[in-house]
C-alpha cells in the first residue's frame, strides 16, 4: 500500500511540473501588441467616410434677414417741424416721415413759377408780332430760350422742395430714430433707420463640396432660437461666388408661410432634406 502511494503522488503532480521533449525547442507565447489590439477591436465598429458626419454637415447655422433695409439720411441743412412715427411704429410706403421747415425754398419756388410766367408772356407776344413781321427772328429766339431757362429754375426750385419732405420708399417698421423733432440737423446726418419686415430671407452658409445638391426649390427646415418652432423654407438663390479660404457659399431661402412672429436678425438652424 505504501508502494502504491508513492507512485501516485509524482503522477498526481506530474499536470503542474514542466514537459520537456528533447530535441523540440517550445514556441514563445504570443502576445499582442497594444496598437494591433486597438485596431482588431475598432476594425470591425468602423463607418464609411461618407457617413460620418453626414448628419453634422446637415445641421447648419442660420440668420432672418429683410430683403429691405434702409438708413434714412437728411438730404439737406434744417430744422425737422415733423417726425412724429416712433421706434417699432409701422408705416405705409410714400406716408412722410420726416418733414422739414423750408419757408424759403417754398418762397424760391413761387418766385420761380412767377418768372416763367412772365417769360412765357413775353414769348406768346413776341409770337403774333413774329405774324407781323413787327419783330426780329433773334428777339423771338431769345424770348423762346428765356421761357426754357424759366422752366428748368422751376424744376430745380420743386426739386429742393421735394427734400424737405422725406417719404416711405416701402411699407415697413421703424427700426431706430436718432433725431427729435424741431432738431437742427445737417446735410447726410442719419435720421431713422427703417425695414420691410413683411419680405424676409434665411441667409446661411453651406460648404461648397454641397455645391450639386443646393438646386434653387430645394426644401428644408429652419428651427429659430427665439420662437422654438419648425418652418418649412426653400432656397431660392445661391450666391456669386464661393469662398475659397473657407471652402463655403452663401445660400439664400424663403419661409413658405411667413408668420407675423418673424423678425429680421432671429437666427437658428437648419435641416436640409436628404439628397434625391
Amino acid at each position: 500500500m505504501k508502494n502504491r502511494l508513492i507512485l501516485l503522488i509524482p503522477f498526481i503532480f506530474g499536470a503542474s511540473l514542466p514537459l520537456t521533449v528533447t530535441g523540440v525547442e517550445p514556441s514563445d507565447p504570443v502576445v499582442l501588441d497594444d496598437v494591433e489590439k486597438l485596431k482588431l477591436s475598432t476594425k470591425t465598429e468602423e463607418q464609411p467616410a461618407e457617413l460620418i458626419g453626414e448628419k453634422s454637415d446637415q445641421l447648419l447655422r442660420a440668420q432672418i434677414k429683410a430683403r429691405f433695409s434702409t438708413l434714412i439720411s437728411s438730404e439737406m441743412s434744417g430744422r425737422i417741424n415733423q417726425l412724429k412715427i416712433r421706434d417699432g411704429e409701422r408705416f405705409s410706403a410714400g406716408q412722410i416721415l420726416v418733414g422739414f421747415h423750408c419757408n424759403m425754398e417754398e418762397a424760391e419756388l413761387s418766385k420761380a413759377k412767377a418768372s416763367l410766367e412772365k417769360k412765357r408772356k413775353t414769348y406768346e407776344v413776341n409770337q403774333k408780332l413774329a405774324k407781323l413781321n413787327s419783330i426780329s427772328t433773334l428777339e423771338l429766339a431769345v424770348s423762346k430760350t428765356e421761357e426754357e431757362e424759366a422752366k428748368a429754375d422751376v424744376r430745380v426750385a420743386d426739386a429742393v422742395l421735394d427734400r424737405c419732405e422725406i417719404k416711405a420708399p416701402f411699407s415697413g417698421k421703424v427700426v431706430e430714430v436718432m433725431a427729435r423733432a424741431y432738431q437742427s440737423v445737417k446735410d447726410g446726418e442719419p435720421l431713422l433707420e427703417i425695414v420691410n419686415d413683411k419680405d424676409l430671407e434665411i441667409e446661411f452658409i453651406a460648404p461648397s463640396r454641397d455645391l450639386l445638391t443646393l438646386k434653387s426649390g430645394k426644401t428644408f427646415k429652419v428651427i429659430l432660437d427665439e420662437t422654438k418652432k419648425s418652418y418649412d423654407a426653400e432656397i431660392i438663390r445661391l450666391g456669386g461666388r464661393v469662398d475659397p479660404v473657407s471652402q463655403t457659399i452663401k445660400v439664400y431661402g424663403r419661409i413658405k408661410n411667413n408668420s407675423a412672429e418673424l423678425l429680421p436678425g432671429m437666427s437658428g438652424y437648419i435641416e436640409l432634406s436628404p439628397t434625391e
